[in-house]
């Protein structure tokens, strides 16, 4: 008996053409469903879509609005130019006196500064702070009288404060000066009958007494109001052990930061702007306490007093050496200036020319000078 090959054969599908004409029928309506499904779901579709292009015409709306939100924030307004000048510190005592010293300044200045608390505490105006009062500081004359004589002239009123040399009232809130743990005295600056007391930046009453006078000049309506000599005294060793720590720590000088925060707080809160003053000299050299950390300082602007006698010979000045000895007037502004902008930028401090001993030639090559380097603002004193 023979045995059958054992053979794959394929099977033949006798409904093999009938199966692919299936298919294909099949592809083809599926294809077209696809297609008119996806022409009349469209419209729906875009009922409350927003186009890519949209979005991106959108997007880009709102990003340029931003840029240019961003564009106008950024750009400054334009800066107020200063050409002001400072009265001398003397006691005003009327309308009258006060235009006599305006009446010399000339119409190349568009602000006037007017000392309203002067070296000594003497106050140029008629206070209505109760505890200035006591202390008989201020005169008859009215904060409103002394603008508008001033603004009447065509000049913006411009206010100072000197800070801390101030004898007149300690002697009354003997709290507010340096008071010697010895025998509970204040401390004088000499030991004769000239000695005077001046006003401690770390006391409570001090602070106060600054913020009520900044309060109100602020108040009658002064743009600006410059604080001038935020600063100690000179000690002697035996006075800085009697009078203690408020004068011997290192960190002394945040009291006169604080200070001068308190006071450029209470004129912005009274629509007034603060500008400290401080020493070109004392700032450059490194000893000038209140600008120790000029980042702690809340001040709009800084008035920098460049008093000429005072660089009349070699100093060591951001770690170099510079001889001022054989410097013209023109050139010693200029390398001033230059070594004050290492520090500060220029848009935020005022040069302040303390002019007593200057003759016109000098005051003429400091304009220049000004002109030259690109200082619209000065202050001359």
């Amino acid at each position: 008996m023979k045995k059958k090959k054992n053979e794959y054969k394929p099977q033949r599908h006798k409904h093999l053409i009938r199966n692919m004409v299936s298919v294909l029928g099949t592809l083809v309506l599926a294809y077209f469903f696809i297609v008119v499904g996806y022409s009349v779901a469209k419209p729906f579709g875009e009922i409350g879509e927003i186009k890519t292009s949209d979005l991106n015409l959108e997007t880009d709306s709102i990003a340029d609005q931003q840029l240019e939100s961003v564009e106008s924030s950024e750009t400054p307004e334009s800066e107020e130019i200063v050409k002001a000048y400072w009265l001398r510190e003397t006691d005003i005592e009327s309308a009258e006196t006060l235009e006599g010293l305006i009446n010399i300044i000339g119409n190349k200045y568009n602000m006037v500064v007017v000392p309203l608390k002067i070296e000594g505490g003497k106050l140029n105006y008629a206070t209505s702070y109760e505890e200035a009062i006591l202390a008989e500081v201020g005169n008859e004359l009215e904060l409103t009288t002394i603008y508008n004589t001033i603004k009447n002239k065509g000049y913006t009123p411009v206010a100072s404060i000197n800070a801390m040399q101030d004898n007149l009232y300690p002697k009354t809130n003997k709290n507010s000066g340096f008071v010697l743990k010895s025998n509970k005295s204040l401390w004088l600056d000499t030991q004769n009958e000239k000695g005077k007391p001046w006003l401690n930046p770390a006391s409570t009453e001090t602070k106060q007494y600054l913020q009520s006078i900044t309060g109100e000049i602020a108040k009658a309506g002064f743009r600006h109001i410059i604080c001038t000599n935020m600063e100690y005294p000179s000690f002697s060793k035996e006075a800085l052990d009697d009078i203690g720590g408020i004068v011997t720590e290192t960190d002394r000088y945040l009291d006169l930061v604080d200070n001068v925060n308190n006071m450029t707080h209470t004129a912005q809160d009274r629509g007034s702007t603060m500008w400290l003053e401080i020493s070109a000299h004392d700032m450059l050299t490194g000893v000038c306490e209140v600008f120790f950390k000029p980042i702690m300082l809340d001040t709009e602007k800084y008035v920098v007093k460049i008093d000429l006698s005072k660089f009349s010979k070699k100093l060591k000045i951001n770690g170099e050496t510079i001889d001022f000895s054989k410097m013209s007037t023109g050139e010693k502004i200029e390398t001033i200036c230059s070594e004050i902008e290492k520090t500060i930028y220029k848009s935020s401090y005022i040069p302040e020319i303390t002019s007593s001993s200057l003759n016109m030639k000098q005051k003429q090559e400091i304009e220049d000078t000004f002109d030259k380097m690109g200082y619209d603002s000065y202050i001359l004193r």
